[in-house]
């Protein structure tokens, strides 16, 4: 699942914590409670501190940031409280409670799946602030949404702050439930009595009016009239203003019946929208229940199907109900009026259908992940529609991002076959010999695939030629005459940034969909716009404005960070040195500008114009007089199986890869920097850096590009032992060389990977080395330290590779040893809380039965205390007879 799937629903991580944090809120409480009886006492106030602090990690932890603020904000009172600083110790204590008491209810909400709104918690931050004489916070301050919650969430969120959470409610709920019970209980005595005891009728209406009461305070308006004219009945005979009849007396105990029934279901629809007509409302839910519940079904089978999919394999016979099953859903969804996700889901039946089932795709992982990520976001939406207050629109966004990145988004048309022309220059220009180059099939516009098989006709694919008339890249005059010296200043900053792309682009690469990466390099070139428009550098300052434009539109979320746009990024970053050479007045720029801000502003749209891989040909390297001809016939198609090849690269190594080649990258630009200034002389730094290249790619086993390194590393050798500078042709094929192995680069890290071919500029390379005598010694000695550096660099990748299999796989072993830990320690809590409980349940059955023998005892007792009374009693009667009878004897 990707990163922006996970920020949007991964609060299941708060159902494991929540109890822990409600135990410690509730904690909190009774120590407050107690400090507030005994204020002389600070021990409750500090113990209230600890549990306080015990949440705050926890929630930051959870990245919660608007609870971790309230929490972290009422840890500030408490010390205040402590120290005695606070104006008002009443204030304190009631600002402190409440926080409490509803913070426990904000939390419930966000475990129920509903986004976190932070400026329902504002008045709540505010009132701890205030009351430790702080200064109240802007909405400005809490941490911000990239997309605005509707009133209705607003309305929600508050709602959960009131106290009406559903613990709450179902409490009440069974209270109500209880006093109807004992209502309907007197009522059925009344009826079976002998009908004469109104006082016992007044107090049972007096119960109902108290029921009413509760009713309305819970928002159930409806049921509140019901029980107030059952009610109203009841009083009345009662008082005896209406005959006691049983018809009359069997509505009021069916009315409350209906109560009593229907209660559960008006707890659970609380704040939903009120309609005149409760019965047709009700009925309407039950059907929106129904059609919810058949759709939740039907996309459980679908996930099902999928999942059937992968374990067996990519057997794709376990899709084949997929289309239909997701046809039905559509259908339960059109029924209920949801027509945006009917569109999403026809967008997956289609992708299926097409991509799955006719072509029999196999997927990539990250074509995986993605589509993963589409049916899991929508599902989480057929499940917020069972919630009236919790409808989760973010989730439908999140799908149409993920159909998009698998470019079904908009629905394309029917795939046909891809074929990529070039139109022919419209005149040539004659050019010296052993400056021309001839372009050949792979300079069409060809690019690498990303993980499908076949590349969706979705994408466009966009040339941007080579300029025949150089443009005007230099400053213009703005009115006021800008310094020189602030415009070097200006060149110094641009060069930097330049380097600043080199050490970022490689980064980015690696993670396109991580935003915190793609924010410096938007930086880059809003400073360049800012900067170049300021010093009257237009072109560069316009071109950097639609570039910054495009990179915001990803940044705000507007369109993924697709290929098409990592690929722009870095046709661009391969201008930006001709656009410095064109200020600095060394050289043309010959990139057609203005072509490239028009696929800037396609991508910026939404469109995946994805650009050509190849590289451009550097003309600005070579004479004023010398134009590179681009002799291509007019609608020449490539086969992609031809400027492509397949290649597997362990992704350590690759890792490892990347990180080298950007350094050297940045040693050959500074050397093609240098020749342009007319300096073409080879030097050792770019030797070395094309012989570690070769190495690196020969380690790697990429051979299209060793193809390329080879021969450029030889000719550089052969200049430097030459001692001769590079020709116009040959500083050109270098700069061509080191494109390739950027765009190369960049090719690997898509899987499947297909790197682009080059034989054309291999062939060029062979041929300017061929043209000058091979290296003498000390050269040839030089070969075999060569050799002996290339198996060092062999074996510190390999070093490096294995050093990143241990780090690796000591973080998996740890990783297991955290997670064997916390489940022996989950264990032990389980059975220390079983092992309580059990003694807890000896412990109170000894109680019971020490009370029932007390209780048989004190009986026994009373018994034997009665007898004794009695026997006695009987005794002075026996006695008192005895005596009468004596005294009558006597009289006698």
């Amino acid at each position: 699942m990707t990163t922006a799937l996970r920020d949007a629903i991964d609060h299941t991580a708060l159902g494991w914590v929540k109890p822990e944090i409600d135990e410690a809120l509730r904690q909190s409480r009774i120590e407050l409670e107690a400090y507030e009886e005994s204020p002389s006492d600070p021990t409750p106030m500090r113990t209230c501190l600890g549990h306080l602090h015990q949440v705050y990690g926890t929630l930051r932890m959870l990245e919660l940031q608007t609870p971790a603020m309230v929490v972290r904000e009422m840890e500030e009172l408490a010390m205040s409280l402590l120290d005695g600083s606070v104006t008002s110790r009443n204030e304190g204590l009631t600002a402190l409670m409440r926080g409490v008491v509803q913070l426990p209810d904000y939390l419930e909400r966000l475990q129920g799946g509903h986004r976190d709104i932070p400026i329902v918690l504002l008045p709540l931050i505010n009132a701890l602030r205030v009351a430790r004489n702080a200064a109240a916070l802007e909405q400005s301050a809490l941490p911000s949404l990239l997309v605005a919650p509707t009133d209705e969430e607003i309305e929600h969120a508050r709602g959960s702050l009131a106290g009406r959470n559903r613990a709450l409610l179902d409490t009440v709920a069974a209270a109500i439930k209880e006093d109807l019970l004992k209502v309907k209980d007197a009522l059925d005595l009344f009826l079976r009595g002998s009908r004469s005891d109104m006082q016992e009728l007044q107090s049972q209406a007096d119960a109902l009016g108290r029921v009413a009461e509760t009713l309305g305070m819970i928002g159930l308006d409806s049921a509140k009239t019901v029980v107030q004219e059952q009610r109203s009945v009841v009083q009345e005979i009662a008082s005896g203003a209406r005959p006691s009849s049983e018809s009359d007396l069997l509505d009021v105990a069916g009315a409350l019946l209906y109560i009593d029934h229907s209660l559960d279901d008006q707890v659970a629809q609380l704040g939903s929208t009120a309609s005149t007509d409760g019965l047709q409302a009700n009925e309407s839910r039950k059907v929106m229940e129904a059609l919810v519940r058949a759709a939740m079904t039907n996309f459980a089978e679908v996930r099902s199907a999928f999942v059937a999919f992968v374990e067996t394999g990519w057997d794709h016979a376990a899709l084949a109900t997929v289309p239909r099953l997701l046809t039905e859903v559509g259908g339960a969804l059109q029924m209920l009026d949801r027509r945006e996700p009917v569109g999403y889901l026809e967008a997956l039946r289609i992708y299926c259908q097409r991509e799955l089932l006719e072509n029999k795709q196999v997927l990539g992982g990250k074509t995986l992940d993605t589509l993963a990520d589409a049916l899991a976001s929508f599902e989480y939406y057929l499940e917020s529609l069972q919630d009236p207050h919790g409808l989760r629109l973010d989730m439908l966004e999140k799908t149409r991002i993920s159909l998009a990145q698998l470019q079904y988004w908009p629905i394309p048309a029917m795939p046909e076959p891809v074929t990529t022309t070039v139109q022919q220059e419209p005149e040539s220009v004659e050019a010296e010999p052993a400056a021309e180059v001839v372009a050949e099939t792979h300079d069409v516009s060809v690019v690498a695939e990303t993980d499908e098989p076949v590349l969706p006709t979705a994408s466009t694919v966009a040339v941007i030629p080579q300029s025949t008339t150089a443009i005007d890249a230099g400053f213009v005059s703005m009115g006021e005459e800008i310094d020189d010296e602030i415009r070097d200043i200006f060149l110094e900053e641009f060069q930097e940034e330049i380097g600043n792309l080199d050490t970022l682009l490689p980064e980015w690469r690696l993670a396109p969909d991580d935003i915190e990466r793609l924010r410096p390099i938007r930086r880059v070139f809003h400073t360049l716009k800012g900067s170049g428009r300021l010093v009257g550098a237009k072109v560069l300052g316009e071109f950097s404005w639609h570039v910054e434009s495009m990179l915001n539109r990803v940044l705000d979320g507007s369109r993924p960070a697709s290929r098409a746009v990592v690929a722009f990024v870095d046709k661009t970053h391969g201008v930006l040195p001709s656009l410095h050479s064109a200020l600095r007045g060394e050289a043309a720029c010959n990139v057609d500008i203005p072509a490239m801000e028009a696929v800037a502003d396609r991508i910026a749209a939404g469109e995946d114009v994805l650009i050509d891989a190849t590289p451009m040909i550097a003309a600005a390297t070579a004479p004023s007089s010398e134009v590179i001809e681009a002799a291509v016939p007019a609608n020449v198609a490539t086969e992609a199986g031809d400027a492509f090849e397949a290649v597997t690269v362990d992704p350590v190594l690759l890792e490892v890869l990347v990180a080298e080649v950007g350094g050297h990258l940045s040693t050959f630009a500074e050397w093609l920097g240098q020749a342009k200034t007319g300096d073409a002389q080879a030097s050792d730094a770019l030797v070395r850096a094309l012989h570690t290249l070769n190495g690196a790619f020969a380690m790697t086993e990429v051979p299209s590009v060793t193809a390329v390194t080879a021969p450029a590393e030889s000719y550089a050798k052969r200049l430097l032992a030459a001692k001769v500078a590079a020709s116009a042709a040959g500083v050109a094929a270098l700069a061509e060389a080191a494109d390739a192995v950027r765009a190369s680069t960049d090719a690997l890290q898509f899987a499947p990977t297909q790197v682009p071919r080059y034989p054309e500029l291999a062939g060029r390379l062979a041929e300017l080395r061929d043209s000058l005598p091979e290296a003498a010694l000390p050269f040839g000695g030089m070969a075999l330290v060569d050799h002996a550096a290339e198996d060092a660099a062999r074996e510190e990748a390999e070093r490096l590779a294995a050093q990143e299999a241990a780090r690796a796989e000591a973080e998996r072993l740890a990783a297991e040893e955290a997670a064997r830990a916390e489940a022996e320690r989950l264990a032990a809590e389980e059975a220390a809380r079983a092992e309580a409980e059990r003694l807890a349940a000896e412990e109170a059955e000894r109680a019971e039965a020490e009370r029932l023998a007390a209780e048989e005892a004190a009986r026994a007792e009373a018994e034997r205390l009665a007898a004794e009374e009695a026997a006695r009693a009987e005794a002075e009667r026996l006695a008192a007879e005895e005596a009468e009878r004596a005294e009558a004897e006597r009289l006698a």
